[in-house]
């Protein structure tokens, strides 16, 4: 599947978000992995931060063929995850496909389109942060090339941040 489209977020698409969201959290608790569990019920603080993420024009819905597979949220600060930062930088979060998708290698094309947008925008580094007790996620990430770089907590959780140097074109 190499005909992923990327398109902005609008109004109308918001319960697409927290349904993609919520299956994916579906699936890690049927899976045993508790992880975004915050997900089937979402707190007023995190509907804030998705609907901030909305309004700000940070959010993203990946389709294939016309149907929506998947989203994400893409800043260029972040501060709240990473403290301040100077460097120049594209930080995911987010991130979802769907679970009837799964094993077919579009985490790794989006993650590779993300990249190549931020290549083109000038940007040095791709970064994200996952739950530091999800080793099955810790060890995708570092497949597909980034590091663990350092260690947060945010709202009570333990997070490893990771990031992935972008080459320049030549």
């Amino acid at each position: 599947m190499n005909d992923l489209e990327i398109r902005p977020v609008t109004s109308s698409d918001r319960d697409v978000v927290f349904s993609l969201l919520k299956d994916a959290a579906l699936w890690l608790r049927a899976n045993g992995i508790d992880y975004w569990q915050s997900w089937l019920d979402p707190s007023d603080a995190h509907v804030r931060w998705i609907n901030k993420g909305l309004e700000s024009g940070e959010f993203f819905l990946v389709e294939s063929n016309g149907s929506c597979i998947g989203c994400f949220r893409l800043q260029f600060s972040d501060e709240m995850f990473w403290g301040t930062r100077t460097e120049p930088a594209g930080y995911v979060h987010s991130m979802t496909i769907a679970r009837s998708l799964a094993g077919q290698g579009i985490g790794r094309l989006l993650l590779a389109t993300i990249e190549a947008r931020l290549r083109a925008d000038g940007k040095r580094y791709l970064r994200l942060d996952c739950g530091s007790s999800v080793v099955g996620l810790r060890r995708y990430y570092e497949s597909c090339g980034f590091r663990a770089v350092g260690e947060t907590s945010v709202a009570g959780e333990a997070l490893t941040l990771y990031e992935k140097p972008i080459a320049a074109t030549t």
